[in-house]
């Protein structure tokens, strides 16, 4: 009874406060903090909120008084997400009111995870069972947000032109996979402790990772992690998940394997990569990424693979092909983009000798960021000494990529 008192005062309180943050929040958006004393006086309230809702989400089940005497998480709080809130305005080159919104939308997302942790907690109380089940289908969900966000980090852009698929893809590689199959086999609490739970779902994390591995690089020829890594989110996604899911809803005896400290670090894991993610986007819609260097997309710049097939000859000491009057040289020029952004590039092929520079073709190529693109080309051999130069421009209309062909060409023998 005491519990249901203080839960109903924990939620009253929190509405008040909800219905303060918007005070600030509004006054920004519509541009009405026209002086220093309104925005200090609201950039104290949103300080002062922010540290109170952040001791109530750590410690739920307090009464609003014994909350706002916890001074040694308000004011850190407070300050954490203040500095925070000023360096993203910094950084994206806004207005200072803007960190009021910052800090806001931070107070609400605060109250609302205060909210729930409020109520879980008295159902874990109460009803310790059922409290367990649905966190650890809250969990399945905060997995598939994570899932979600990792797949658009690694393959949609602007989110994948940064290459954050480096660190999106540890967890899938080193836990997921195994910790879901394992708690799929058994759901349930046993003899097995935490350290044992985990060190199983890392071994069999990292065979499922080398099972997927070998299967991908028999069918592309070469082992490529981010190519495995969102195979693996998928897998975990559409099959683990909703097996899981699956699995603890039959009802059994039994209670279920949970452990807060696992799932409070799968919900920091989402978050962070929820916010690495969007912070991508922001970054690359602002032109940020290319203000970096004064080569557009210095620092996330990655390569293009330029190759030229179909010579078969072997070449002499000098490194010339010999070649006879009048036959079709059939080549293939391979092109892939792996610039970590969508490419558009020319291709010039000139064909030069001692006393002649002759453009044999031009044209302008278009790639996605990993796309490949096979050009035929058939050029019929002349007499001489040549060096048949192949030429990709980048986006930039600057040579990139240059390879060279060496021939030498005979003439038909009984002919001059």
């Amino acid at each position: 009874m005491e519990g249901e008192k203080i839960a109903n005062s924990t939620s009253k309180s929190l509405v008040a406060i909800f219905i303060l943050s918007l005070i600030p929040l509004i006054l920004s958006l519509f541009r009405l903090v026209n002086n220093t004393y309104l925005f200090v006086g609201l950039f104290a309230l949103d300080f002062l909120i922010v540290g109170i809702v952040s001791a109530m989400a750590i410690h739920p089940l307090l009464s609003f008084k014994e909350v706002i005497r916890k001074i040694i998480y308000i004011i850190p709080s407070g300050l954490v997400f203040s500095i925070a809130s000023t360096v993203a305005v910094y950084y994206l080159k806004m207005t200072a009111g803007s960190i009021l919104v910052f800090l806001s939308i931070i107070a609400i997302i605060l109250i609302i995870i205060a909210f729930v942790r409020n109520k879980s907690r008295m159902i874990a109380i109460e009803n310790p069972e059922e409290y367990t089940e649905k966190h650890i289908v809250r969990i399945i969900f905060v997995l598939a947000i994570f899932c979600i966000v990792s797949y658009i980090g690694m393959e949609i852009p602007p989110f994948s032109v940064i290459p954050l698929w480096f660190g999106l893809c540890i967890p899938f590689i080193i836990l997921l996979p195994g910790y879901l199959c394992l708690n799929i086999v058994n759901p349930y609490k046993d003899e097995f402790r935490l350290i044992e739970r985990l060190s199983i779902s890392i071994f069999a994390s990292l065979v499922i990772t080398s099972i997927i591995g070998l299967i991908l690089a028999q069918l592309e020829h070469l082992l490529n992690m981010r190519h495995v890594s969102l195979v693996l989110v998928v897998v975990t996604l559409i099959i683990l998940l909703p097996l899981y899911y699956i699995r603890i809803k039959e009802k059994r005896i039994y209670t279920l394997f949970s452990d807060s400290r696992l799932n409070k670090i799968f919900i920091l894991m989402t978050i962070i990569a929820i916010c690495a993610v969007f912070a991508s986007g922001i970054l690359v819609s602002t032109g940020n990424v290319n203000s970096i260097d004064a080569n557009p997309g210095a620092l996330f710049q990655g390569n293009t693979s330029f190759e030229v097939n179909g010579v078969h000859e072997t070449p002499g000491d000098d490194d010339y092909y010999t070649f006879t009057d009048g036959e079709n040289l059939n080549l293939t020029l391979v092109i892939t983009n792996h610039e970590n952004r969508d490419m558009n590039y020319k291709l010039k092929i000139d064909i030069v000798n001692d006393t002649t520079n002759e453009t044999f073709s031009e044209q302008d190529i278009s790639l996605k960021n990993n796309e490949t693109k096979n050009i035929d080309t058939n050029i019929t051999m002349s007499t001489g000494k040549k060096d048949i130069v192949f030429t990709l421009y980048d986006d930039n209309n600057q040579p990139y990529k240059i390879r060279h062909l060496y021939v030498n060409v005979n003439a038909i023998e009984g002919e001059e």
